[in-house]
């Protein structure tokens, strides 16, 4: 075989009898002069393309071509001395006793080649994906395999500063999952804030106190890297970075190349983040219909406000999303809405949310609040136990009118990335549509609870007439049969007696109509009262001689304490109050015993007192005893009214702005305390 005439290719001839020949331009590819198989496999370590084991000695170029084996593979030699790699494709044509290696390096025109399509592969791919990492990890395969690197990673750059992983090749799950490269503290950081590519040759050799992300590459066996920023439009976007097992550098065309690799990596990235700007303004559209709808659906409160959370953590990408709702003093949390973290696990952390640290901080003060790192946040105060571990937080006020109904809680954005001022917007606008929402569905449930009450209130006053207006209209056709048991045309005498009788009996049906109409009135709101600047001493007195004849044997004293200042009332309506409580007094007390009114100034108002020895009222009752149609068990046995008297006397005092409250020992009698304001100077009579 005439070696001398392919001298001027890198080749290399082998004998079996140990002649090695080598060409001129071998010598120069290697960088070495009269290279032996002895000499390269001391200087170098190679592998095939694609694995990243060193190939053992028998199965070398050399060592196969004397075996008589032919072949053509692509390999990777990287030089120890010089820390270059190159790419070279071997092909081996063996014969009886000698065999032929033809060295190609194709980091050259085949190169160049490859990663231009690659180029145009990405560029074309990465702005039609809808999710970049779900395209990406296919494209870093490629990249990996054209400049021979171990590990490939795709990072996104979030408002130009937070840097988070797209997609990776060649690194453990558990190692993306678990430290996520500490990307602030690496060199991947460092070509993003500076803009120029870096490149690491020895990973081993850099400082831990500003590379510590970096430095954990070691642990996977990775000891060189390269990060190449991603511009595009005049704004970073990303890095692309590569890492090695073997300490080396980039050649020329290699950096060159990849640096369309990049800028095509930047476009897409770029249009990728524009796509996802649209689908978030359309996500945040749709959720805004859909809260819309959940008005429209008359949706019952507790499932709305679970609905809510849910919405607001897809709006916001949050794994945990809670809803606060304050409490009547707006001071704490009366209810707490939670998504995100399972049944089992929250029955094991216990207790609701006090509205401590931040929570307790939105409360005390409703603005919107955003936290990188809610642990070192001064305003925290933990976790309790079993709580599962959350890191950004944001906080946003939801306001019904001028009131804050309660707050938006979101926490861990995906990503691990923290919640930016555009989410802050969003969950604004969205709590403001919110509030719509909730509002509409308590005056759905205010609306049906009065038709509740309504149904209930009909069924009640059909009972009441029938049970309790039976007895006097009973006894008025009673005695209207016996007058009327005479012969046709024949007279009737009826005794002033009897007319007596049906007279107490209408005044007893006109008094219980009277009852029933005020209830209506007190009810709907609508009590009207002609208010005018009364003397209550001067107004008490008179009453008491009109009424005390009525009152049988009770004995009424009046008792005055100071000055008494005039209120603004309307007299009939004091003069009902009053008559109801004195007939009470008498009704249920044992004749005799007397009947204590008194008058004193009090708490810028007047107070009036009406004190009996009568039986008293039972614990039990005391609490009932202004409840609409309910009767103690001795007013029962009376038999006496509907059950309203106490009912309406409320409804009377507060509709002039006053209070009564009483206080009872069974066996001893009752006290009822009215307040009235005083009246004003400007209020006319």
């Amino acid at each position: 075989m005439i070696v001398e005439s392919l001298l001027p290719w890198p080749v290399m001839r082998l004998a079996s009898t140990g002649e090695v020949q080598a060409s001129a331009s071998l010598s120069e590819l290697l960088e070495m002069e009269s290279p032996t198989p002895e000499r390269l496999s001391e200087r170098f370590e190679i592998s095939r393309l694609g694995s990243q084991a060193v190939l053992a000695e028998n199965e070398s170029p050399w060592r196969r071509a004397l075996r008589g084996e032919s072949f053509s593979d692509e390999e990777v030699w990287y030089d120890r001395r010089t820390d270059r790699r190159l790419l070279l494709l071997v092909r081996c044509r063996a014969s009886a006793g000698e065999a032929l290696l033809a060295f190609e390096n194709v980091a050259d025109e085949p190169f160049a080649v490859r990663l231009a399509d690659l180029v145009a592969s990405i560029g074309s791919a990465l702005p039609s994906a809808d999710e970049p990492s779900a395209l990406a990890h296919g494209l870093l395969d490629e990249v990996a395999a054209a400049v021979r690197a171990d590990a490939v990673i795709l990072i996104a750059t979030e408002r130009g500063e937070r840097l988070r992983l797209v997609a990776s090749v060649g690194l453990p799950e558990a190692f993306v999952q678990d430290s996520n490269l500490n990307l602030a503290n690496s060199v991947m950081a460092l070509a993003a804030e500076t803009g120029d590519i870096q490149e690491v040759a020895r990973i081993e050799e850099l400082p831990a106190s500003a590379f510590r992300g970096t430095l954990r590459l070691l642990e996977l066996g990775f000891h060189a890297m390269a990060a190449f920023p991603l511009s595009a439009g005049g704004e970073r976007v990303g890095v692309l970075g590569l890492a090695w097992r073997q300490p080396g550098k980039l050649s020329p065309i290699e950096r060159r190349l990849l640096r369309g690799v990049a800028g095509a990596c930047a476009l897409g990235l770029r249009q990728a983040r524009l796509r996802e700007a649209e689908r978030r303004e359309a996500r945040r559209l749709r959720l805004l219909r859909d809260v819309a709808m959940d008005i429209e659906a008359a949706m019952p409160l507790d499932a709305l406000l679970r609905r809510l959370v849910e919405q607001a953590c897809e709006l916001t990408r949050a794994r945990y999303g809670a809803l606060g709702v304050l409490d009547a003093e707006g001071t704490g949390l009366s209810d707490f809405v939670h998504v995100g973290v399972p049944e089992q696990v929250a029955d094991h952390i216990g207790s609701l949310p006090q509205g401590r640290g931040l929570l307790g901080a939105l409360i005390r003060d409703a603005r919107p609040r955003r936290v990188a790192k809610i642990h070192a946040d001064p305003r925290s105060v933990g976790f309790p136990a079993h709580h599962p571990a959350m890191t950004s937080f944001l906080g946003v006020p939801l306001l019904i009118g001028k009131k804050v109904f309660g707050n938006f809680y979101l926490c861990d954005k995906d990503g691990g990335a923290e919640f930016t001022e555009e989410d802050e917007r969003m969950v604004r606008l969205f709590a403001a549509q919110s509030a719509l929402a909730i509002a509409y569905a308590q005056q759905v449930a205010r609306t049906q609870e009065a038709h509740r009450e309504m149904d209930r209130l009909r069924s009640e006053f059909a009972a009441v007439i029938a049970h309790d207006l039976r007895n006097p209209v009973a006894a008025m056709t009673l005695l209207l049969d016996a007058l009327l048991a005479r012969r046709e045309g024949a007279s009737v005498v009826v005794s002033v007696q009897q007319l007596q009788c049906l007279r107490r009996i209408g005044s007893r049906i006109s008094r219980m109509a009277q009852d029933l109409l005020d209830v209506s009135r007190i009810e709907l709101g609508r009590l009207s009262l002609e208010r005018q600047r009364v003397s209550l001493e001067e107004a008490t007195r008179a009453l008491l001689t009109e009424i005390e004849p009525t009152l049988g044997q009770h004995p009424v004293t009046l008792h005055v304490e100071g000055r008494v200042p005039e209120v603004f009332v309307d007299p009939a309506r004091v003069s009902q109050i009053l008559t109801n409580l004195l007939d009470n007094a008498a009704k249920y007390a044992d004749a005799g015993s007397p009947i204590r009114v008194t008058l004193r100034p009090e708490g810028g108002g007047a107070a009036l007192t009406v004190e009996d020895r009568g039986p008293g009222i039972s614990a039990a009752d005391l609490g009932r005893l202004f409840d609409r149609f309910f009767q103690a068990p001795r007013a029962r046995e009376k038999n006496t009214g509907l059950g309203l008297g106490l009912y309406i006397v409320k409804g009377l005092m507060e509709a002039h702005g006053g209070t009564i409250a009483v206080e009872s020992t069974p066996g001893q009698g009752s006290s009822f305390r009215l307040w009235f304001p005083a009246a004003q100077p400007a209020q006319a009579a």
